[in-house]
């Protein structure tokens, strides 16, 4: 069995034969520069042989593996993944790191007032300790 390379990033890449590339939930456009490969489609009963200069757009929900066609010529690919689902997952990680950092703030702020608190008790506890001491004198 072949073994399969999972695709992350966009831009250009050489394949050789028997170095088949997975696209998994990615959407994006592939696009044959050089050679001939050959790209199956998940729940498509049809392959599809892409030669140099054809391009073929990929749906975020599919799932394609990408495979040299000719044995004797390498296929050159670019492949262009759609970047909205990038900006999403970064904006999204950059609203938690908002949310963490007032939540730290928030917490350093009530430290804060209690400690204050803390200091406020220790004299209100120091003045009952004294005014006890002087009612039991007075007994």
């Amino acid at each position: 069995m072949k073994s399969q390379f999972q695709l992350f990033h966009g831009g250009t890449f050489r394949m050789d034969l028997g170095q088949p590339v997975r696209i998994d939930a990615m959407g994006g456009e592939l696009e044959v520069l050089g050679g001939r490969v050959w790209l199956t489609r998940r729940a498509d009963t049809e392959d599809h042989v892409l030669e140099a200069g054809q391009r073929m757009r990929i749906l975020p929900s599919e799932s394609v593996v990408v495979e040299q066609w000719q044995r004797d010529q390498p296929a050159l690919v670019d492949w262009k993944p759609r970047a909205q689902p990038l900006r999403l997952v970064a904006l999204l990680r950059d609203g938690a790191a908002l949310g963490l950092r007032a939540v730290a703030f928030g917490a350093r702020s009530v430290a804060g007032a209690l400690r204050e608190a803390e200091t406020g008790f220790a004299a209100l506890a120091r003045r009952a300790a004294a005014m006890a001491r002087r009612a039991q004198g007075c007994i």
